[in-house]
């Protein structure tokens, strides 16, 4: 018996929870089976995903069965277990309705709060059950009850461990409607297919601007918004929602997004504004991130060995290989914005997407050709010394540029976009020595460019 059970109807993914008989605690093959589950998820067949579980429980979290050994690692656990799906979840750009077909507590009732929807069984209960053993919420738990209930009753009913029926959290509004147990699954296929009929990419980038309003300013917000929109008009399902519109007939979407012309697409929306005393002092506040860059590029070295290797094999980077190369790649543009002057705010460390003015949208791993695999080296040596060359051009204007924030607070938009120019190209290079694509960087300055002024 799978520990957890994958179905596809359509356009809907359904990921069940299979291990009826501890209320679909999660041990360690649990865990794993629902990152693979996850991992499928993301394919772009699949336009929306409902998480229930099997037999009469949702999920109660961790099977304590595995502490009996001990509990030291429980750091650990949490990181790359538990904490690796509720991110993904997020991370998703597909909507994922949670059917909670009855207990959902502990971490299970994290899983919940991390989806987007929530429909619940008569009989569903929501405990948060940790106070209650002498531990604090996980899972992103204080941090999803917060911004669901509010920090007053979120610390009410964390604390307390209340036990929520269906009715009150419907009441609450941590569960968007209640049906009976007998209609559950058939009601989350209807929302999902509902969800999986809309675009797919418009409610992705709901989704995503709903989190960045967490911790954004107003105007930081209605910058993401005005980026998000210039992206969706390129979208064919704009194309067709104004089309239905004017026609007067329902909308068939498709989920697709623009097309372009390069698999990796420099994203800037800049205001062009710079603080004179973080420009002063650029190169000495940008110390930290210059050493983890260095760190990490030394990492990625051997993780591209592995990579050839296996793309060579297989035709095509492995899923966790290219999301983790990406990552690098995406922090080593935000720092080089950074020190460079492309960007004012002082980036973070992680390399996650949608979290800089300068960012990179990395395509999914696509097939490879083998002889480009095989030969990929000697094949990059025009475009390296290219971006050597463009590399002294961004720094240049970089330096003009410098003098210029200094004196006026803010850097001009020819010389900003040049950077970025020399900026997107020295990423696609780096894109395509790590195997991230096969695609050859271009000098086409409508390749790989977003733009949008704040």
């Amino acid at each position: 018996m799978a520990e957890v059970e994958i179905r596809r109807d359509g356009a809907v993914l359904t990921i069940t929870l299979n291990r009826p008989d501890v209320l679909n605690a999660l041990n360690g093959a649990a865990h794993t089976a629902l990152r693979d589950a996850l991992e499928r998820a993301q394919e772009a067949e699949v336009r929306a995903v409902v998480l229930t579980g099997a037999g009469r429980g949702f999920c109660v979290g961790q099977d304590l069965q595995e502490f009996r050994s001990g509990v030291n690692d429980v750091a650990d656990r949490l990181r790359e277990q538990f904490n690796r799906h509720v991110l993904a979840i997020r991370a998703l750009e597909k909507p994922v309705i949670a059917a909670v077909n009855g207990p959902a507590a502990g971490a299970g009732l994290s899983l919940a709060l991390a989806c987007d929807v929530r429909i619940a069984a008569d009989e569903a209960t929501f405990v948060p059950a940790f106070v209650g053993i002498g531990l604090v919420p996980d899972t992103g738990g204080t941090w999803l009850a917060r911004r669901l209930l509010g920090a007053a009753r979120a610390f009410e009913w964390l604390t307390t461990g209340r036990r929520l029926t269906a009715a009150e959290a419907l009441q609450w509004g941590l569960v968007s409607e209640v049906v009976a147990t007998a209609d559950l699954a058939e009601r989350a296929a209807e929302v999902a297919e509902l969800f999986a009929a809309m675009p797919t990419r418009a409610v992705w980038e709901t989704k995503r601007l709903l989190d960045a309003a967490e911790t954004a300013t107003f105007e930081q917000q209605l910058d993401a918004e005005a980026w998000a929109q210039a992206e969706l008009v390129k979208t064919p399902d704009f194309t067709e929602g104004v089309a239905a519109f004017l026609e007067k007939r329902d909308a068939a979407f498709t989920g697709a997004p623009a097309e372009r012309i390069h698999p990796v697409q420099l994203v800037v929306h800049d205001d062009l504004r710079r603080w004179r005393l973080t420009v002063a002092l650029r190169w000495l506040l940008a110390l930290p991130h210059v050493f983890v860059v260095g760190l990490w590029g030394y990492l990625v070295l051997p993780v591209a060995i592995v990579i050839w290797v296996m793309t060579l094999i297989r035709g095509q980077t492995p899923r966790g290989l290219h999301d983790w190369t990406s990552r690098f790649l995406r922090y080593w543009a935000h720092v080089t914005a950074y020190v460079w002057l492309v960007a004012e705010p002082f980036p973070g460390f992680r390399g996650w997407y949608g979290t800089y003015p300068v960012d990179l949208i990395i395509d999914p791993p696509r097939r490879q050709t083998r002889w480009k695999t095989l030969f990929r080296l000697p094949l990059a040596i025009p475009a390296y010394v290219l971006m050597a060359v463009l590399g002294t051009v961004l720094q240049i204007v970089a330096v003009i540029s410098w003098f210029i924030a200094l004196a006026l607070g803010r850097v001009p938009k020819g010389m900003r976009d040049l950077m970025a120019y020399c900026l997107r190209y020295n990423a696609q290079t780096y894109a395509y020595l790590l195997l991230l694509t096969d695609r050859y960087p271009t000098l086409a300055s409508g390749s790989g460019f977003q733009f949008e002024e704040g």
